[in-house]
């Protein structure tokens, strides 16, 4: 089974281009006390870099662009897991542990995308 990544902060995501240009899912959030603190998940069918790359650029979530709104960006980290199911995963993951209207673990997310 495939496991995440170790915590990568955000603003070193394109030293990972090799790595990243893979579809798979990915979380961006926190590390606190050596602990990953999710609070957005997204996929790629494609490249998990492209994604990260939008996040950082602040054209990918609004939720995330909002944080950066007064807030260090080398606050935020990510980890990835790379599959050709990570749409997939992405959807099974914001089912358990639902988006922030909902009071669930994925603050940032705003939609449940894809899932029925």
């Amino acid at each position: 089974m495939a496991r995440w990544s170790d915590a990568i902060m955000l603003q070193q995501y394109y030293h990972w281009k090799p790595q990243l240009s893979v579809p798979g899912v990915y979380e961006i959030g926190f590390v606190r006390n050596g602990e990953f603190a999710p609070r957005y998940v997204g996929s790629s069918s494609s490249s998990i870099y492209v994604r990260l790359k939008s996040h950082w650029n602040e054209y990918g979530s609004k939720s995330i662009a909002k944080y950066y709104e007064g807030r260090t960006r080398d606050l935020l980290y990510f980890h990835f897991i790379k599959s050709i199911d990570g749409i997939r995963i992405e959807q099974n993951l914001l089912k358990r542990y639902g988006i922030g209207r909902d009071s669930g673990l994925y603050l940032w997310n705003r939609k449940y995308e894809g899932v029925v």
